[in-house]
């Protein structure tokens, strides 16, 4: 009997402290079938020597030099070299549990084209919190790593290069081209947030704006499927431009008349693909919270910053305040 062969590919960029406890989460898995493709981006720390020391130990794994040119560009190739039957993507930061393999093969041996999991996530303090995805293109979130593929749905598909936020524009495009997706209510991925210079803690204008430029590639990437998705099209706008972007991201521009220009850019944006977007539904929620948020989101567009944090900031911080007394 043949076994399904699993592609898991990890990008790596100078995290020498980190890649061999993802390394040592690989290849500790419970299903044995895999290879590991290590794209090693140009790092310019000790990375590359940690991941010669599993060369030796495991044959599964590969290291793939490159040229630094960023974490998609990483992914790119890796994606051109990967035999599997399916596709697992894992960062060289985090970590995956011991039977990741084994409950997502077992799914897409059943028919399945993607699987979704849900995932940890890794504060600086050590602590972990259990964070649940959805199963749309949107709910799912825009993250390559909290799902498996079929190798069959990357084919000819790849992620813009030179850009932020470079998985908004493919993944939401591949759970669309799914025809079945598959959820395992598990955390099966954990995602460490306390790298000072990763991503996510990372605050700059003028990579917010790459948001546009991606918008606009899945855009018209899913223009070309089959079938019209407007609704999927207007809703991840209003997903990233109006709750990332105005919500949460804004909220890291201490200048206010820089604040200012970037939300209105948001909102032209918005209103652009989206005329409507007050009113429609594009995710669960309740109403009373639908209400708040999208008159938030109208607070900060037209510069009123106090009534925007009166509507979504104080509210948050009140439950986090009643959630730990």
């Amino acid at each position: 009997m043949a076994f399904a062969k699993v592609s898991i590919i990890i990008p790596v960029y100078n995290i020498e402290k980190y890649i061999a406890r993802c390394l040592d989460s690989v290849v500790a898995q419970t299903y044995p079938h895999f290879e590991v493709l290590v794209v090693d981006d140009g790092s310019t720390d000790q990375s590359g020597a940690v991941i010669e020391q599993y060369l030796h130990e495991d044959e599964r794994i590969q290291w793939i030099r490159k040229a630094n040119g960023g974490q998609a560009s990483a992914r790119n190739l890796a994606l051109q070299k990967a035999s599997g039957d399916y596709i697992l993507m894992v960062d060289g930061d985090d970590a995956i549990l011991p039977n990741l393999l084994e409950n997502c093969v077992s799914k897409l041996n059943q028919g399945a084209d993607i699987v979704l999991f849900d995932y940890m996530t890794l504060s600086k303090k050590g602590q972990q919190q259990y964070i649940s995805v959805g199963t749309s293109a949107i709910s799912a979130g825009t993250a390559p790593w909290n799902k498996m593929y079929r190798t069959t749905l990357w084919q000819d598909t790849f992620f813009p290069e030179g850009c932020w936020y470079e998985d908004l524009g493919i993944v939401p495009y591949v759970l669309l081209k799914a025809k079945h997706i598959c959820k395992i209510d598990k955390a099966l991925y954990v995602y460490d947030q306390s790298r000072e210079n990763s991503q996510t803690n990372t605050v700059n204008t003028t990579r917010y704006t790459d948001i546009l430029r991606v918008l606009t590639h899945l855009k018209q990437l899913v223009e070309t499927l089959p079938d019209t998705h407007t609704s999927f099209v207007q809703g991840m706008y209003l997903e990233q431009l109006g709750y990332v972007m105005a919500l949460s991201k804004s909220q890291h521009i201490s200048d206010k008349t820089e604040r200012r220009a970037f939300l209105q850019m948001m909102q032209a944006e918005l209103e652009k693909v989206c005329p409507q977007w007050f009113h429609m539904a594009h995710r669960p929620e309740s109403i009373v919270m639908k209400n708040m948020r999208r008159m938030a989101i109208k607070a900060y567009f037209r510069g009123h910053f106090l009534l925007g944090d009166m509507l979504y900031v104080w509210p948050k911080k009140l439950k986090q305040i009643g959630a730990g007394s």
